[in-house]
């Protein structure tokens, strides 16, 4: 026969008090375990199933959704330790060049391969040293106007996301149509600066909220890399 608690009205008891009982007691049906299998516990579909099904139907669920979350945070650091292993390669790469040239040249064709990429875009407002093989299509020289429409980003070294002003994409694309959005990265050498910039054709690709750690940290590995092939004039101070 199944145990019904009936509450006496004269006690005053209701529903609510022997919940809060029992939730003030977790330890009442450890206690009295025979109690248990006599319990009830409605179901959506109308039937009634035992307290210890339940709960272990409850703990049945809970084991799927910790085990998903578990397969989600595996597949998210597998793809950070790829993604790890990738950058890698490309800084030894970088620092393996033997021209400024071939700096850009291998950065915009790995950023378009392996990071999906649509266009990486550098401006140097400086003059290469005076030897063979520095010299690259990236130098504009300190006096070129391209700069003016960057100047308050190149007073820090904080990246910018998302769209560009119209004078920014002249500057960057001429009269070439590039609109979708975009991470400029500004290049502070010693007496010289200039600009690394990667772009997407997704305007929402690149996000003012987004994190730019990584793009950061490839900037800084080419600032090492065509620093030697730069003429450092002492002018604007940057950093090392």
């Amino acid at each position: 026969m199944n145990l019904r608690l009936e509450l006496d009205p004269e006690d005053a008891a209701s529903a609510a008090a022997v919940a809060a009982y029992l939730q003030a007691h977790p330890a009442f049906f450890t206690q009295h375990p025979a109690l248990l299998p006599r319990l009830e516990v409605p179901i959506a579909a109308g039937s009634v199933v035992s307290l210890a099904e339940r709960q272990l139907a409850g703990l049945r669920a809970e084991h799927e959704r910790l085990r998903g979350s578990f397969e989600a945070v595996v597949a998210l650091a597998q793809h950070h330790e790829a993604l790890e292993a990738r950058v890698h390669r490309l800084v030894l790469d970088l620092l393996d060049t033997a021209s400024p040239q071939a700096v850009f040249d291998l950065l915009a064709r790995r950023l378009a391969t392996e990071f999906q990429a649509d266009r990486v875009t550098g401006l140097l407002f400086a003059s290469p040293v005076a030897r063979p093989g520095a010299a690259a299509r990236e130098f504009v020289g300190a006096a070129s106007l391209r700069r003016d429409a960057f100047a308050t980003l190149l007073t820090r070294s904080d990246p910018q996301c998302g769209r560009l002003t119209e004078i920014q994409r002249e500057a960057l694309f001429g009269a070439e149509s590039f609109s979708g959005s975009h991470v400029v990265l500004p290049i502070l050498g010693l007496g010289w600066d200039g600009l690394l910039v990667v772009s997407s054709q997704n305007p929402a690709r690149f996000e003012p909220t987004m994190g730019t750690e990584l793009l950061s940290f490839l900037r800084d590995v080419v600032l090492l890399a065509i620093r030697p092939w730069v003429a450092e004039t002492g002018g604007r101070p940057g950093v090392l």
